[in-house]
Formats: structure tokens, sequence, C-alpha cells
């Protein structure tokens, strides 16, 4: 389905930010383009489908089910940012032109949004003084009329002819969006298509049916057989975000929701359990053996998902490597279990990288994952505005950005697993994944064996997923000696750990079942590392145990994705440090999607040339009175002046009216003699009549030599166009006449 909205006037989308002299700015892409926040959409969707359902007297069931209820149920439907049209083509060109330094001017965000907005100031005024109060004038920019978004509405399972009904009349019933709509701004057209719906009295109709909802549970253990050991592969998936991510953690500011770097296996586990109980129909999903063993019993151990680059996994990065902060250092990297960090000034690399051996030593790769971070609030449907100052900002994780991770079983339950959820699947993760947020898809790579670690002592343990350790009393312990324990207990062999570089983090995890966090827990953080050697055993013991360890997990709620550990190169004192930055598209790119928007703001470019270049025009001859042009052209004759230009519509017309400056007789012989009046007069004194006749000959000469030409060529402006030149003609005269009647005023004259 496509839901597309129409503006039909100055509509203010506010980003809860300002910048200038702009007090409330728009939402808008980092290149500029704009765009209606999926949460906001989603609001009023469902503020109408609730006017709509109490204008029809029906029950608020259909709402609950489209869109859910707010910590409780997530509804079938999911809305994403309405976009203009062509807007991923149309910011590749602009990327590219950006990086390659073509139509330089034209691409930055500032232009790009002018282009679709404009700006509208508004004041307060005082009931008994009648006058503006003081520091209440606040300016905003707004879209301009005749903008057309759209965006994708999908369902997670088929919609009821009911809900479809609904639906469709809560979008035809959304008039207004944005702020200030009760003061004449906001007002849109909306549609939806793709619905199967024709029409409101179809939807009428279907809205007056009752249908039965009720959905037997299948028994997938009578066709899928019983469980079975086996050997134990791993099946990688990958997650590629089509929308911003918001997978939630806790940094003490109520109005600000950060976001982590990664996918917790809990995350990705919650995903997949969700995906068996709809595509098996499970009402009672505890009661069926299938979903009771991989995911209750904990036969499926779900990694977290990292960030993937080309085909590379970036692990988070151990905590013993430390970005040294002088930038005049000999080296970029510090290993603190080599080097006293106190020697020198650094800090934790941190962050995800991927760790190689090459020529040199060895190289760490550090890659970056995009993060954006976007303001809502509340809105109060019976008000209008939002009443208990509820104003948030949520960090995301951009669009566009890919996580790989492992989940690790019995090839036959891996296999099963496959079978039932299908290799690629749409997912919807994290915090408002039912609109704007959450809606990646999940693809599923082959099954394979889990590679042999290389364990050569000294062995360094690095964190991959927290790592939670409880004592003999069943109580959080994140000791290094109790970590030791835990390793010789399935080593079977007496353990050193000679170094550490440890971070410990506090989590628990929201259960949406009980409405209520469950159990805080405390462990070792992802990154934190440790030398490990044995003291005394048997070789053969430590390695099977450590191979263990690196295969199953350390600790507790291992079948989760916590304790997860892996063994890298110890040997850090040659390590070079790059940096995993985007790859350009060095792809030729002509204009094509974007054309229409640089082509507008060219012109706009050169209207402004044009103007710039009348300016200069009348200061080429000096100042006061030694210009001409400023002692023969008075106030009056420049505002006459003016005044032809603004009531001009084409050369022609203008020359009509410059032509009212001559008297004009017939002599003896029956011919026409045109005579100059004194308005006339001055302008062939000041040696300006001819370029006035001219009209656009001077500024197009001048254009054509510009710097920018090239530019103008490219993008296709016909400077031969008479609409053209009369454009750019009329900017640069009147610019030229303003500023006369300016420095005229400047020194007193009339």
């Amino acid at each position: 389905m496509r839901f597309e909205i129409t503006t039909l006037s100055y509509t203010a989308i506010s980003s809860g930010e300002g910048a200038g002299i702009i007090d409330t700015e728009l939402v808008a892409h980092t290149d500029g383009l704009p765009y209606i926040p999926a949460k906001r959409i989603k609001g009023v969707l469902l503020e109408s489908a609730t006017e709509v359902t109490e204008m029809l007297g029906i029950e608020g069931d259909l709402v609950e089910s489209l869109f859910g209820v707010a910590g409780t149920s997530k509804g079938k439907v999911w809305i994403g940012n309405l976009e203009i049209e062509n807007c991923e083509e149309i910011s590749r060109e602009l990327k590219y032109f950006k990086s390659n330094e073509l139509f330089r001017g034209l691409t930055n965000k500032e232009k790009i949004l002018s282009h679709f907005s404009d700006t509208r100031q508004n004041t307060s005024i005082d009931l008994q003084t009648e006058v503006a109060k003081e520091h209440t004038l606040r300016t905003f920019r707004v879209l301009k009329p005749g903008i057309v978004f759209e965006a994708a509405i999908e369902a997670d399972s088929p919609l009821t002819e009911a809900e479809k009904a609904l639906f469709h009349l809560a979008c035809l019933n959304v008039r207004r969006i944005g702020l200030k709509r009760n003061r004449g701004f906001g007002k849109v057209k909306a549609a939806i298509k793709g619905i199967d719906v024709n029409g409101i009295d179809q939807a009428l109709e279907f809205l007056k049916k009752t249908y039965s909802t009720e959905k037997p549970t299948k028994r997938v253990y009578e066709t899928l057989g019983t469980f079975k050991s086996g050997k134990i592969m791993r099946l990688k998936y990958a997650i590629k975000t089509d929308s911003p991510l918001v997978i939630s953690k806790k940094n003490g500011d109520q109005s600000m929701i950060d976001s982590l770097e990664m996918l917790p296996g809990t995350t990705v586990r919650g995903i997949i359990a969700d995906r068996i109980i709809r595509s098996l129909d499970l009402a009672e999903a505890h009661n069926d053996e299938l979903f009771f063993e991989l995911i209750l019993n904990g036969r499926l151990r779900v990694e977290p998902a990292f960030p993937e680059k080309d085909g590379e996994i970036y692990y988070p990065t151990p905590m013993n490597i430390h970005k040294i902060k002088d930038d005049n250092a000999s080296k970029d990297l510090l290993d603190i279990f080599e080097e006293p960090s106190g020697m020198v000034k650094s800090k934790p690399l941190g962050g995800f990288s991927m760790i190689t051996d090459g020529d040199d030593g060895t190289i760490i790769t550090a890659i970056s994952v995009s993060k954006d971070v976007q303001f809502h609030n509340t809105r109060d449907r019976e008000t209008g505005h939002n009443v208990d100052g509820s104003l948030f900002y949520y960090e995301s994780l951009e669009a566009g950005q890919e996580f790989s991770g492992f989940i690790v079983s019995t090839e036959d339950d891996l296999r099963v697993l496959q079978e039932v959820l299908g290799n690629e699947f749409r997912v919807s993760i994290g915090k408002s994944s039912s609109s704007q947020y959450g809606n990646a898809r999940l693809v599923f790579g082959e099954i394979e064996g889990i590679p042999e670690p290389e364990l050569e002592e000294p062995i360094l343990l690095v964190v991959t997923s927290p790592v939670i350790l409880h004592n003999d009393f069943g109580f959080p312990d994140t000791s290094v000696d109790r970590l030791c324990h835990e390793i010789e207990q399935l080593t079977k062999c007496k353990i050193d750990i000679e170094r550490a570089a440890v971070n410990i983090e506090y989590f628990d995890n929201y259960v949406r079942v009980w409405k209520m966090n469950n159990e805080r827990e405390i462990a070792f953080a992802p990154g934190s590392s440790f030398i490990v050697s044995k003291a005394s055993g048997d070789d053969v013991d430590f390695f099977i145990g450590l191979k263990k360890i690196l295969r199953d997990g350390l600790g507790e709620r291992v079948a989760e994705g916590f304790g997860k550990l892996r063994i890298v190169s110890s040997d850090f004192s040659e390590a070079i440090l790059r940096e995993n930055k985007e790859d350009l598209d060095s792809t030729p790119l002509a204009p094509e999607y974007s054309l229409c928007i640089l082509k507008e703001i060219m012109l706009e470019e050169m209207s402004l040339f044009a103007a710039h270049r009348g300016f200069l025009k009348l200061n080429s001859l000096g100042k006061g009175k030694a210009n001409p042009y400023l002692s023969h052209i008075k106030n009056h004759l420049a505002g006459r002046i003016l005044y032809f230009l603004s009531k001009a519509n084409s050369k022609k017309d203008f020359l009509e009216k410059l032509d009212q400056l001559y008297a004009k007789k017939i002599d003896n012989s029956s011919k026409e003699v045109r005579t100059p009046k004194k308005a006339a007069n001055s302008l062939e004194k000041a040696g300006i009549m001819n370029d006035l006749k001219a009209f656009d000959k001077p500024v197009i000469n001048e254009i054509r030599q510009w710097e920018r030409a090239r530019d103008i060529d490219m993008l296709k402006i016909d400077l031969d166009s008479e609409e053209t030149k009369f454009d750019l003609a009329k900017s640069y005269w009147t610019s030229f006449f303003r500023f006369i009647r300016i420095l005229h005023k400047k020194d007193g004259g009339d």
C-alpha cells in the first residue's frame, strides 16, 4: 500500500530545532530533502480513525487492531516516513555531485531545503495594549503548497475487509497536519493506494459486516518429527535496515532515548520467536513442541548482530587497545597490556573493529555506525496541542546499514528453522517499530560448521556480548576471580588471568507481557579483555574447554546471546589503525531526478547574479555626483522605471512602456516624429537609455561569461528563451534602479 499526501497550504513539520534566524526548522535529511516523520503520520491517522469510529458509532477494536495499544500490543500496520517522489535517486545524485564538486553552491542543505520551503513569522499580541509583546517574534520554516509526499504502508498480517475499510476512511478523513493547523497552516489532501476498497460506499458496507478472526493452532511437531542431538553448526543471519532503528539503552536522561550500536541477542531472539508464532498461527505458543524446544528450552543460541560491511563483521574492540591523543605521536595506538597508559595520554579506541594480520603488523580497521537524532512530542486530541510537556528525542541507527550474527544449534534444528521462517522476511525491531522506526529485513545465509580457533598462549579473550556470572549464592559477580573460576570449571585446569582491561555494565530488559522490566543484571561489558594462560593441567583439556566456551558461551543466559567471547591476536606492538569509511559511488552521474530541483535553484542563483551585476553597473562610474547615473536619474524617475518593470510581462511589454517617455507627433511629411520627454532626456544624458532598450543583452552577455556557465549548460537552461532572458533582465534592472533610490535617500536627496 502507498499513502500519499499533497500540501494544499503552507505546512510546518517542525524538527524541534532552530538554525540562525529560523526559530523552528523543518524536518529534513542531511542533504536538505524534507520529509514527514512516520510517527507524526501514525498519530494523525490514529486520531482520524478514532474520529471515523465515533462518527459511525462503531467500537474501537479495529483501531487497536490496526495501530496497537501503547505498551501492550503492536498494530498490524507499519508506516514509513513520507518522502518526496524519487527521494532515494535524488539523494544519490546530490551525494555524487557534492563528492565530485559539481554544481558547487547548489547542493548544500540550505539551498535544497529552501527550494521546498518558505519562511513565515508570527508574534504575540498583548490583549490590553493591543501591541506586540517584546521578544515574541518567531520565524519558522514551512513547506510550500503543492509538494507531494508518499510513504510505504506494510501489514504484518493480512488486513480484514473491515480493517481495510476503516484505514481507507481514516486516510480520506485526514485534513491537516503539523503546527498551527488551526491557524491556516497544514492543509493537506490525503489518499491511499493499493488497499482494495472502491470508494466510501464499499468501505461503509465492509464495516457493517462481522468477521471471525479465530484461527486454529497448528501442531508442528506432528510433521517435523522429534528433536535429536547432532553436530553443532551455525546459521548466519543478516539484518538490513530499511528504516532507522531504536535499540534503546538507559542513559539517565528522561527526555532522550539513546540507541545501542548493535542488535543484542535478546532482540534477535524475540524477532525469531515472534516470526515462528506468526508463521505457524500459534495461539498458545508455549504448548507447541517446536516453539518450546527451539525458544523456551534454549536449543537455539542466538548471538548478537554486529555491523557488517563488505562481508566482514566488526566486533567490539578490545579495551586494552587505546588511541593516543597526541597528534604528533609516532603511532596511533597503544596496547596498555604492554605499555603503561599513564606514560602517554590515551583513551580506549572503543567502537567496533576488524583485526587482521598485515605485512607490517596487526591491522585494526575501525567502523563507525551511522546514527541520527529525531524530535518527537505528544499531542492531545481534544485540545489540539501538547498538554503535559511530553517532549522527547530518539537516537536511532540510520537506514541502509547491515548487522550480522549467528544462530548456533544442531544442523537439523537450523534446517527446521529455515523451513518454518523462510530465507528472507520483513521484521519490526526496537521502539516505535510500527511507524518510522524498526523496519528491516532478516536474511539467512548458509548453514556452516563453526571454525576452529587458533589457540596459542598467551590467549587474549575478548568479551563480545555481556558476560553474566553468578556466585555460589546466585548473585551477580563481576570479579576477575569469578571469571577465572568459571573458566577453570570448563577447562579442568588451573588458570591465570595475567592482565585485564574491564568495563562493567548494568542492564535489564522490558518484558511486554509483564509490562515491566525483568531483574537487573551486572555483567562484563563487551570489549572487556583478558590475557589468559594455563598455570597447571592438561593442554588437551585446556584447549577443549576453551573451544567449548567459544562455541557455547560463558555464564548465564547464553541462549539469549549473552556470554559470547572470542580470541584475537595478542600482539599489538606494531598495530596500525585504519578507518572503513563509506565508499563514494564514482560512477559518473548526470542530473536526472534532481534536474528540476537544481535547475530552479540555479535560476534563483542566476537571478541573484543578475541583481548583483546591476548593482555593480551602478557603481562602475563612481560615487555621488561624479556618477552620471546618480546625477541625472532622480528618485521619481527611478521609481517610474521600477513601476514599468513590475507591470511588464515580457521584453516587448517593457519596451512599449518605455516608449511612453517619448512624445509623438506627425510632421508635414506624415511621418511620426518621436521627441524625448524630460524623463527620457534624463536617461539619455545618463547614458543608460540604449542599454535599457537592449534590455536583456547586457546581463545575458555577462552570464555567458560567468564561471558557472558550465553548470547552466549541464542543467539544460536555455539562455535564448525569451522567458529566461526577461526574468534575468528584470532582476538586473530592478537592482540597478532600486539602488539608485537607496543611494539618493542615503545622501539626503529626493
